[in-house]
């Protein structure tokens, strides 16, 4: 039942009736890698869009304009509270 045992092979020793690694290896989900990735990549530009939030506010405070900071913490907060709703509902 199963296929594969050359040592040659690319594909690991997989049981053919429930797709269960033989040799202890673990066999992603189709999609799932790819769906981690995009998590990734949209998690890092959040972080960024954070910084950039960061370095504007602060250049803000800095010349004088500081009445309109409010606003850039608004957001800020609600990109964090969005990260972490997300996090959250993945665990």
């Amino acid at each position: 039942m199963t296929h594969g045992g050359d040592p040659e092979s690319t594909q690991p020793s997989v049981d053919t009736a429930g797709g269960v690694p033989l040799s202890g290896e673990s066999v992603p989900l189709p999609g799932r890698q790819a769906l981690l990735m995009a998590a990734l990549l949209i998690g890092l530009v959040l972080m960024g869009l954070q910084l950039w939030l960061l370095t504007v506010a602060l250049d803000m405070y800095l010349a004088g304009e500081g009445e309109d900071l409010w606003l850039l913490a608004l957001v800020s907060g609600l990109v964090f509270a969005g990260g972490l709703l997300a996090w959250r509902r993945s665990a």
